[in-house]
């Protein structure tokens, strides 16, 4: 993915989008709770983790401990 692709997911985000994108092999998903809780899950084994809102999840979510924004280029969406 390039940058301007993540920044083009993020603002999708933003806006209550929910979408998957894949890294490795496996299938992740960004979603919405009804709060406005927000969540990073894996597809194969539903591990999921919760961030109280869209922006702590790019802040604070990782895939096999490394932050998404560090990721992002090797990260295939759709």
């Amino acid at each position: 993915m390039t940058e301007e692709a993540y920044k083009k997911l993020q603002s999708l985000i933003a806006i209550g989008e929910e979408l998957n994108f894949y890294y490795k092999n496996d299938e992740y998903w960004i979603s919405y709770g009804r709060d406005g809780e927000s969540y990073l899950a894996r597809s194969r084994d539903h591990y999921t983790q919760e961030f109280s809102n869209y922006e702590e999840l790019f802040e604070k979510a990782t895939i096999e401990g490394i932050k998404i924004s560090e990721i992002y280029p090797k990260i295939t969406w759709g």
